[in-house]
């Protein structure tokens, strides 16, 4: 999974501008794929120049002109070609769990407070996501499916993140 296949899914829906794309992702991806204005405009470029998409521009009386993109035939099939070819592995890549592996060089009370502070931003993704879901009930069923997929990701590790904070605070009763 790249910027490009991104990308050309969301184009593959509708033209958009490099803004729409990055404001939809924030709306509906971005729990699990996140990506920089910075990313998304160089790839865009780097996409035209391969023929994947075609820039129209929009003139706008009183503001400045809107570039829309548009998937052409090619970038149709480049993103076929992505969605039928096999599946990387997830790997995930965190902050948080890698301070957590090391933690016995930290003190107890620094493990704690990363656990909820990560906790309160699943809470808020959660959040976020049941928004997405209440917004959008027409939306189709594999879009559904990750919306749930999220959920369900977000509830289960907030769930263990209370009871290995509890465990942590515990320990430090049974001492005193």
């Amino acid at each position: 999974m790249n910027i490009q296949n991104v990308i050309l899914g969301f184009l593959f829906e509708e033209p958009m501008s490099g803004y729409d794309i990055k404001r939809i992702m924030e709306v509906s991806v971005a729990h699990f794929f996140d990506a920089s204005f910075g990313a998304i405009y160089p790839a865009l470029k780097r996409m035209e120049k391969e023929g994947f998409v075609k820039k129209e521009i929009i003139q706008q009386e009183g503001k400045p002109n809107k570039n829309l993109f548009v998937i052409t035939d090619k970038g149709k099939e480049e993103f076929i070609e992505y969605l039928e070819s096999p599946i990387n592995p997830t790997i995930m890549r965190s902050d948080f769990l890698i301070r957590l592996f090391f933690g016995k060089f930290t003190k107890k009370e620094n493990i704690i407070k990363w656990m909820e502070n990560e906790k309160k931003h699943l809470e808020q993704e959660l959040e976020n996501l049941l928004e997405v879901q209440k917004s959008s009930p027409d939306t189709d069923k594999y879009k559904k499916i990750t919306i749930e997929y999220g959920l369900e990701y977000s509830k289960m590790t907030i769930i263990l993140l209370e009871a290995k904070i509890k465990l942590l605070k515990e320990e430090d009763q049974e001492r005193l």
